[in-house]
C-alpha cells in the first residue's frame, strides 16, 4: 500500500492583535521582519479540491508560530519549509499525522522493516520531545537499527508472505 502523506498548510494570520505579543516580538511583526502564521496538517489534495480550502480535510492545526515573511504556501514535505524554526514544529505535527505507528512494517531500500517508533529529541521539559522526521526501524529480517527518512518509508507492509 503506498504511502500518501499529508500535506502542509502554511497560512498567514490575518487577526492578530500586536497587544497579545511582547514588545520586542510585535515590534518585529509590525516591521515585518517575521510574520504570525497558523500550520494545518491536511490530508493530500485532489483534483477536485486542490484549490479549496473550506473543502480540504484536517488532521491537525495550531496557530501563533512565528516565522519568516514569504512562508505561506501548501507543502508536501516539512523539508520544503525555508524557515528552520517552523520548520521544526512543522515537522513534529506532521510526524505525527503521517500514520505510521509502532509495529508496521514498510518498504525502504527495497526491504521490509519494522517501525519501532518515531526519532525524538528532547526539548524543553517535554518528555516525548520534537519528532525529527525520522522512524527508527529493523529490518524484518533481522540486523541493526536502522534511522529511516520518513519520506523514504515508500509504502507500508500490509502482511509478510
Amino acid at each position: 500500500m503506498r504511502l500518501l502523506p499529508p500535506e502542509i498548510w502554511i497560512a498567514l494570520r490575518s487577526d492578530i492583535d500586536l497587544k497579545e505579543y511582547e514588545d520586542e516580538d510585535a515590534a518585529a511583526i509590525r516591521a515585518g521582519d517575521i510574520a504570525v502564521y497558523d500550520v494545518a496538517i491536511i490530508e493530500p489534495r485532489t483534483d477536485e479540491n486542490w484549490d479549496e480550502p473550506k473543502e480540504w480535510t484536517f488532521l491537525d492545526s495550531c496557530g501563533n508560530y512565528f516565522g519568516n515573511p514569504g512562508q505561506d504556501n501548501v507543502y508536501s514535505h516539512p523539508r520544503q519549509i525555508s524557515d528552520e524554526n517552523l520548520r521544526f514544529y512543522v515537522i513534529d505535527m506532521w510526524m505525527f499525522n503521517l500514520g505510521i505507528r509502532q509495529g508496521d512494517l514498510i518498504h525502504y531500500g527495497g526491504k521490509v522493516h519494522a517501525v519501532l517508533g518515531l526519532e525524538c529529541e528532547p526539548y524543553d521539559m517535554d518528555a516525548v520531545g520534537y519528532a525529527t522526521g525520522y522512524l527508527v526501524c529493523r529490518p524484518a529480517a533481522g540486523g541493526a537499527l536502522v534511522r529511516v527518512s520518513a519520506e523514504n518509508a515508500t509504502r507500508r507492509v500490509l502482511e509478510l508472505t
